[in-house]
């Protein structure tokens, strides 16, 4: 392609300067001819062929404009750079770690951008504590999906299991509907959370679904942290109790904790209760109930 070329395909895809360099890893020829020539526009899959808008709707190319999925438009590379990173992991592995870890960072301000500025609570994510996520999976009827957690798989740093993401989306555009979901019944959603727990991570709930969050990559977190909105957003019900008399100081609690609100100092645990997302991981690791979740509204 010409530099004329490429800057319009930059433009019209909305590429970030990160990513320029990188077309040819993240498109293929013809793809790159469908971003080209059609910017601004909506078509038909009769229009660029039918087999060619399927792929390229599963690929992230394009969505779906209605519910009737007769018009596309083209994506953009914010939201096609998540449907590849999910639906080609082992591809977006290869990058150089310098590489991901820049895209990475573009990926998050992007994210910080849409979030809703004037609201203490941007989106209605949740923490919720293991037994009450269980619970809301019981509660739900709606058909469930299981995905990669694309947090991690953008990041992919901290070790922490990835086939962790579980969805109630299923409509236009949704993971679901490109093919990359994996569809579960409750019992395997119930097993997915109690096994996430095991291995450390957090749980939170919304509309669309469940996350199972880690401290490090989980862009929810992070931006938890940019913002200063511990315990506003996401939003939590319940903070940590310690009990310095149960305490037999196995030191569970600090490998569990994902934001230091325990540490050992001078042969103790010192609790530092003001970082505490509720979350109840090192609740459930407690081997003396020295740790309980109370009513974070009382704490005030």
């Amino acid at each position: 392609m010409t530099d004329a070329q490429i800057k319009k395909v930059c433009q019209n895809f909305e590429i970030p300067a990160q990513a320029v360099g990188l077309l040819d890893f993240f498109f293929e020829p013809e793809e790159l001819d469908l971003i080209l020539n059609n910017g601004g526009k909506t078509f038909t899959a009769k229009e660029i062929g039918s087999d060619f808008a399927a792929r390229q709707y599963c690929r992230g190319v394009i969505s779906k404009t209605d519910e009737t999925g007769k018009t596309y438009r083209l994506n953009t590379f914010y939201y096609f750079l998540d449907v590849f990173a999910v639906g080609r992991r082992e591809k977006y592995q290869t990058l150089p770690t310098d590489t991901r870890r820049k895209l990475d960072d573009w990926y998050f301000d992007a994210y910080m951008q849409t979030l809703d500025s004037s609201s203490d609570a941007p989106t209605s994510d949740k923490v919720l504590p293991l037994s009450e996520m269980l619970e809301k999976i019981d509660s739900d009827d709606r058909p469930v999906y299981l995905n990669w957690c694309d947090c991690r798989t953008l990041t992919g740093e901290c070790g922490l299991p990835t086939r962790t993401c579980i969805t109630y989306k299923n409509g236009i555009n949704s993971f679901a509907d490109r093919g990359l979901s994996e569809q579960i019944d409750k019992e395997r959603a119930k097993e997915i959370v109690i096994e996430t727990d095991k291995a450390g991570l957090m749980h939170t709930s919304a509309m669309g679904g469940i996350c199972n969050c880690c401290g490090d990559c989980c862009y929810l977190f992070r931006a938890q942290k940019r913002l200063k909105s511990v315990g506003k957003w996401p939003a939590s019900d319940y903070m940590v109790h310690f009990s310095a008399q149960k305490c037999v100081l196995c030191g569970k609690c600090i490998v569990r904790c994902h934001f230091g609100v325990f540490e050992r100092e001078n042969g103790k645990i010192r609790f530092n209760p003001e970082g505490c997302v509720g979350c109840g991981l090192c609740v459930n690791t407690c081997p003396k109930a020295a740790l309980s979740l109370i009513d974070r509204n009382t704490q005030q």
